[in-house]
């Protein structure tokens, strides 16, 4: 049986992680050692709880009316989202197909994970940091040719519209033409 290892569950997320009221599931590990990380804490030593799949899915469908209601979903976060992307997948099967499956990513991660994940959820949120590579490494401790490499795939299988890309405004590294 298939297990997943969750820093946290958030419900009642409205049109923060994509359209309507959203169910997040903060999964383990980063790639990234973001300077000003916003969830520092959890990847240091959060508690981590290991659940099957279908425990998983008993945690956040009590929310199943709201999804249907509004248009939302469960949206797997982090630490990075893709790095689970056998369990995600196997998480599809075991939720009711009416369900949205959303993921928050930096894409800075194998090619591999991306690919075996683009037809299983219906929105990717993109967090690019910056599009500066300089920038990008001196905030993140990595160079951004992963991200750049896996957002040319999502282009060239015309994924856009499945994408939502984000820029946040980080002090003293992203600029104004960054974000605009």
């Amino acid at each position: 049986m298939k297990k997943i290892r969750v820093m946290g569950i958030n419900r009642h997320r409205m049109y923060i992680d994509g359209q309507g009221i959203n169910t997040l599931v903060a999964l383990e590990g980063c790639p990234l050692k973001c300077k000003y990380c916003i969830n520092k804490n959890l990847l240091a030593g959060g508690k981590v709880q290991e659940m099957s799949l279908q425990e998983l899915a008993e945690k956040v469908l009590i929310d199943y009316c709201y999804f249907m209601a509004t248009g939302g979903g469960i949206t797997f976060g982090g630490g990075e989202a893709l790095l689970h992307s056998g369990q995600i997948k196997a998480f599809r099967e075991v939720l009711p197909k009416d369900v949205p499956i959303k993921i928050e990513t930096s894409l800075n991660v194998p090619m591999e994970h991306l690919l075996e994940l683009i037809d299983v959820v219906d929105e990717v949120i993109i967090d690019i940091k910056t599009m500066n590579p300089q920038i990008y490494k001196e905030y993140t401790g990595l160079d951004n040719s992963r991200l750049l490499e896996n957002l040319e795939i999502l282009c060239e299988k015309g994924l856009q519209d499945k994408c939502k890309i984000r820029i946040p405004n980080i002090p003293e590294f992203t600029v104004q033409a960054d974000i605009d």
